[in-house]
């Protein structure tokens, strides 16, 4: 990019906040402790009932820069709160901030170095260190980095995302939040979209992606977290097999669906006057890239799902439209159209078996569970 998205009003810090006494005196002194000071910490509380406000306002006495503090009148959620604070940032670049982490000192200086080092990035993330309540190691968050260390517009694959704790992106793409109430999540149906996946996904759109393979925070897991999870386990051999044998065509018709939603919030962005005419080009061409995918999902699910004519029409189909060559935004790859050939076309009726087999094994083991739909960055695969 040129000009766009280039200002000099500095970094503001947003946190969404509740009920996080325990931990957030830590977190907001590790951002007082930064080498690059934010220009502003903009804190919205989503009707906290322990000292979190109190902490909050203790802190913001002292602060080495300005910190702005507003109470929710109704409340939103984490997702939601968190798109309320962005709504109120004035800086040229908006870090997201959980309350319960703790940011390493260079944490802000080197984000910020890589937005300078190329205008044509629209975010920033990082890698981060697990730790417990106690901030005692666990692990690294990525043990193998999950992209190239720059990811140009619509070169990720689609369904890429990373966490709101790492991210940081231009104030530019501000007015994208007007149209994330409309926005279902990719991963969990009937879920509004995460605010991180959200900006995640315009960013990868209108400009590139920046990966920094470094450790500048700790992400710490405790019995409150909202999201998130402790130390990765490795799947058992039996594991494996039932993964793969799954039947998945619901999770692509959801995907399909989900393309569309995609393209549409892309378009709406290309007439956005509020975005820079670059921007809005960019939009166009994200518009038609989500839109190109949307009949390789539907002709997967078939894959996965129709008579035997049709699973073999569906298949020929994705393999004249190049639904299976070298991998890009918009193919599945070679290893994709084996396993279609094979656990599709010749043995879905077998698969569907074990999936409704498995179903109720699931259904049995984990009543209650919010989804069952599998990982859209696996079943892509």
């Amino acid at each position: 990019m040129s000009e766009a998205g280039k200002g000099g009003s500095g970094i503001s810090v947003v946190m969404a906040t509740y009920n996080g006494a325990a931990h957030i005196r830590e977190q907001l002194d590790s951002l007082a402790a930064q080498t690059c000071l934010p220009a502003e910490l903009i804190i919205t509380d989503d009707g906290s009932t322990d000292a979190t406000l109190d902490i909050a306002a203790d802190f913001a006495r002292n602060a080495p820069f300005p910190v702005r503090i507003y109470r929710n009148p109704e409340r939103l959620g984490y997702k939601g709160n968190f798109m309320r604070a962005v709504g109120l940032a004035s800086g040229d670049l908006i870090s997201f901030c959980d309350q319960d982490d703790f940011w390493k000192p260079d944490n802000l200086a080197k984000v910020r170095r890589a937005f300078a080092d190329d205008s044509d990035v629209m975010m920033v993330f990082h890698n981060a260190r697990l730790v417990d309540a106690r901030r005692n190691d666990i692990s690294t968050f990525y043990a193998t980095a999950p992209m190239p260390a720059i990811a140009r517009p619509l070169t990720l694959q689609p369904w890429s995302f990373s966490y709101g704790f790492m991210q940081t992106f231009r104030s530019v793409l501000k007015p994208a939040a007007a149209l994330w109430p409309r926005m279902r999540d990719h991963y969990n149906p009937g879920k509004e979209m995460g605010h991180d996946l959200y900006f995640f996904l315009v960013a990868s759109g209108l400009g590139s992606i920046a990966y920094l393979d470094e450790e500048l925070a700790e992400y710490r897991i405790h019995g409150g977290n909202t999201v998130g999870s402790g130390k990765r386990t490795s799947p058992t051999f039996i594991d494996r097999w039932r993964y793969r044998l799954e039947d998945r065509a619901d999770t692509y018709r959801y995907l399909a669906r989900m393309t569309v939603q995609d393209s549409n919030l892309f378009a709406d962005l290309a007439q956005d006057a509020a975005l820079p005419e670059e921007l809005r080009t960019r939009a166009r061409a994200a518009a038609a890239a989500w839109r190109s995918l949307e009949p390789l999902y539907s002709a997967r699910a078939e894959v996965c799902s129709a008579s035997l004519p049709r699973r073999i029409a569906a298949f020929a189909r994705l393999v004249r439209a190049g639904g299976y060559s070298e991998r890009s935004f918009w193919t599945f790859g070679p290893r994709a159209m084996k396993k279609d050939a094979v656990l599709g076309v010749l043995l879905a009726p077998v698969v569907r078996r074990f999936g409704r087999e498995s179903s109720r094994t699931d259904r049995a083991c984990h009543r209650g569970s919010a989804s069952t739909m599998a990982s859209p960055q696996a079943v892509a695969a």
